[in-house]
C-alpha cells in the first residue's frame, strides 16, 4: 500500500466517521441503511475474514479500506440532500457531532470540577 493511499485514508476515516454519526442521529435516514451499514461493519470488523492483525500495519489498513469502502457505498441509499445538509453542518462546526462532542466535554469537566472539589 502506497503512502499516498494511506493518507487519503487517513483523511477520510475523520469525514466518514462525523458524516456517519450524524447520518444515525437523525431519524430521517433510511433505518435500512442503518442496519445495512451497521452489518457491514459487524462483518468487516470480525476476525473471521480479515488479513491477520500480525502482519504490522497491513491488518489495520485493510479494515480502515474496508470501512470506508462500505461507508461511501451505503451512502448511496441516502437522499443526497440529507448527505449535503449534514456535510455543510460538519464544516460548520453545527453538527449532530459537535454539539454531542461538545455537550460531553462539558460533562466531562464538571466532573472533573466535582472530584477536584
Amino acid at each position: 500500500m502506497s503512502l499516498t493511499v494511506l493518507l487519503k485514508l487517513a483523511r477520510a476515516v475523520p469525514r466518514y466517521g462525523r458524516l456517519v454519526y450524524c447520518l444515525y442521529r437523525d431519524p430521517r435516514a433510511p433505518r435500512r441503511w442503518k442496519i445495512g451499514l451497521a452489518m457491514s461493519v459487524g462483518l468487516i470488523v470480525t476476525p473471521f475474514v480479515n488479513i491477520p492483525e500480525v502482519i504490522p500495519v497491513l491488518g489495520e489498513m485493510e479494515t480502515v479500506a474496508l470501512l470506508i469502502l462500505a461507508v461511501r457505498s451505503s451512502l448511496r441509499f441516502v437522499p443526497e440532500e440529507l448527505i449535503a445538509e449534514h456535510e455543510a453542518a460538519i464544516a460548520a462546526g453545527t453538527s449532530y457531532f459537535h454539539r454531542d462532542m461538545h455537550r460531553a466535554m462539558d460533562e466531562a469537566g464538571e466532573i472533573r470540577n466535582r472530584i477536584a472539589s
